[in-house]
């Protein structure tokens, strides 16, 4: 879910002016201070979404079928510590936009997105207690998440180069929100199938807490993603590249 979340502000912040060098032309031309921007936006999204799956080079988003994460770690000190890897997920396409405002004059952004569903797979390393459960264990993990919702806030600093204004994006605030999950996670106890059973449904039983209790590691990898991918953009195209006024 976490890279998704960053392609798609990134689609939402470049999408204004598709004739800029680089873009694809496929995308309409949205005036900066047109009244019907908001609209412009979403009708750009909707051109953009066939092309996701395999990603797109000028925009710098990578492909989405699936969207790759090398790394995601929680460590709560002596108690808890887990490690995921080779992170791989699934759906990403399916991203709705709820809300989008870009004030470009102060340059801040809030958005709501919501991921109808979403299937992550990794490779965990877990040691320690989790709510009620004594965890120690590592093999395939796989994940079922329905009505992702994330909602974002960006605050950009201007900065001139080569006689020319560009933006730096730092993060001001990020929540996500999961409706449904289901989660598995094979050989929590070795060979012991039977106990890895009960263990995987008590985690699902308990599913609500889990979810809480694994939402840092959620957050820090969307937000490091997000604004590497957003720097990335702003700093290869300029606000004038980027937005017709």
């Amino acid at each position: 879910m976490w890279k998704l979340i960053s392609g798609t502000v990134v689609i939402l912040l470049v999408l204004d002016n598709a004739s800029s060098k680089g873009l694809p032309s496929y995308l309409k031309l949205c005036k900066r201070r047109s009244g019907n921007l908001r609209t412009c936006v979403a009708e750009n999204v909707e051109l953009l979404r066939p092309h996701l799956k395999k990603g797109i080079p000028e925009l710098f988003i990578p492909s989405m079928d699936p969207l790759i994460i090398p790394e995601a770690t929680l460590n709560s000190g002596d108690q808890f510590k887990a490690t995921f890897r080779n992170i791989e997920m699934y759906h990403a396409e399916n991203f709705k936009v709820d809300t989008f405002n870009f004030d470009l004059d102060h340059h801040h952004v809030d958005a709501k997105l919501t991921f109808p569903l979403l299937r992550i797979k990794s490779n965990y390393n877990i040691n320690g207690r989790l709510l009620i459960l004594q965890l120690n264990g590592q093999g395939p993990a796989d994940g079922n998440y329905t009505n992702v919702r994330a909602s974002l806030s960006l605050k950009g600093t201007p900065f001139k180069k080569n006689n020319k204004e560009y933006i730096r994006w730092e993060k001001e605030k990020i929540d996500i929100g999961i409706e449904k999950s289901h989660l598995s996670f094979d050989r929590l106890f070795g060979d012991n199938a039977q106990l890895n059973e009960q263990t995987n449904r008590a985690i699902n039983d308990n599913i609500d807490g889990i979810i809480q209790e694994l939402q840092p590691v959620i957050q820090g990898v969307v937000s490091d993603f997000v604004f590497t991918i957003i720097n990335r953009v702003f700093a290869r195209y300029s606000v004038n590249e980027l937005f017709i006024s």
